[in-house]
């Protein structure tokens, strides 16, 4: 079978399309210690590996051994997240910051970034205490020297009108039962240039039309911001796509092998929080990127990429805070199949961002177009 070329005119950099989209995971014990944290991370998303008690049989979470192989476009490779790489294309791109904006399942990928980079001291779990947190990583030979690592709890990426929030006191949604701290003024006043990753999705259950005005208007204020701040046009803007939770995931002790195996484990209504919403969800935020990148002449704000790591992740029904490898110290109250224990396979989130950030340079240097292909 002679495999097309796609997308028609493949150029460097192209891979980004492609990358984490048909593939498979398999065990690698070899690579497994390069996927561990220095130190373990603080509270319940580090339960697990805090707990875990290695043997020679079992020298690390089995969650945390698993390696991504693209089995169709192999030289679209997901690379290893390295301190030293991360530089080079921060610099690359003349980024000086790193801003996470979402829900907890961004903090989750904010926290596994700061861990690979040795920077989680310091980051606190507690219900108490506010989540938002800021890290400086060290780029040492680099023209910027160092760039800042920080993440914004915002459920549903909107700024509202009364009191911010505080830990116990939500300010937003429905019933006011969720957070969203403030975020755009600190972006659009960044006096240098950054990357954005954000995500919605989760906390509109079946709310489509909430959901719908909601991206717009993320959209929207992404174009007016930078009609202020014409540094804030040469930014970096990724939406990540929101990934489903997985039914009885402490039954799973390792990846599914293949999309079939998930197919009929799909869940959706009230008693799984609409999970099943969250596919459409991201298809409807895909069409509005790809018309957002086409308005070239009539836009003031950046082209907004996809990182997508959807399809690796619905694999993983494994690593989940309720999930077999937890252990009977990290029980929650009520089960939790919808995040993940650090590290694990929101670590694979982090590797993607880092090899699309490459492949981003790369398109900027060429002044190649942006399509957000799924």
């Amino acid at each position: 079978m002679t495999i097309p070329s796609f997308p028609p005119v493949f150029v460097d950099g192209d891979c980004r399309h492609l990358r984490g989209r048909v593939g498979s995971w398999s065990k690698d014990m070899a690579l497994a210690p390069s996927l561990q944290y220095g130190t373990a991370v603080d509270g319940y998303l580090g339960c697990a590996d805090s707990s875990f008690l290695p043997t020679a049989q079992e020298p690390y979470r089995s969650p945390t051994t698993n390696r991504w192989d693209e089995t169709l476009w192999a030289t679209c490779p997901v690379d290893i997240v390295t301190q030293g790489e991360l530089c080079t294309q921060m610099d690359r791109l003349g980024l000086n910051q790193i801003l996470f904006v979402g829900d907890h399942t961004t903090m989750t990928q904010a926290i596994s970034l700061a861990s690979i980079l040795g920077q989680n001291a310091d980051i606190s779990l507690d219900t108490t205490a506010v989540p938002n947190f800021a890290k400086t990583i060290t780029c040492a030979g680099t023209s910027i020297g160092s760039f800042e690592l920080s993440y914004v709890r915002n459920d549903r990426l909107e700024e509202t009108t009364g009191a911010a929030p505080s830990p116990g006191s939500p300010n937003c949604g429905p019933n006011t039962q969720q957070y969203c701290y403030p975020w755009t003024e600190d972006f659009s006043s960044y006096s240098g240039k950054q990357l954005l990753i954000v995500n919605t999705g989760y906390h509109w259950l079946n709310d489509w039309e909430g959901y719908i005005g909601n991206f717009q208007n993320f959209v929207g204020k992404i174009d007016e911001i930078a009609a202020a701040n014409a540094v804030r046009a040469n930014d970096v803007i990724m939406f990540r796509t929101s990934i489903p939770g997985h039914k009885e995931c402490g039954l799973h002790d390792g990846p599914y092998l293949h999309y079939q195996e998930y197919c009929p484990r799909i869940v959706n209504g009230e008693f799984w929080h609409w999970w099943g919403e969250l596919p459409p969800y991201n298809d409807y935020a895909i069409r509005i990127i790809n018309e957002w990148n086409l308005l070239n002449t009539v836009k003031s704000g950046p082209n907004i990429e996809l990182l997508d790591p959807w399809y690796m992740t619905v694999l993983r029904p494994d690593g989940h805070l309720s999930g077999s490898d937890a252990g009977p110290s990290c029980t929650l109250s009520t089960e939790e199949c919808m995040l993940y224990s650090l590290p694990g396979p929101v670590d694979w989130w982090n590797h993607l961002l880092v090899s699309q950030l490459k492949d981003t340079a790369t398109h900027r240097e060429n002044e190649s177009p942006m399509v957000a292909w799924r």
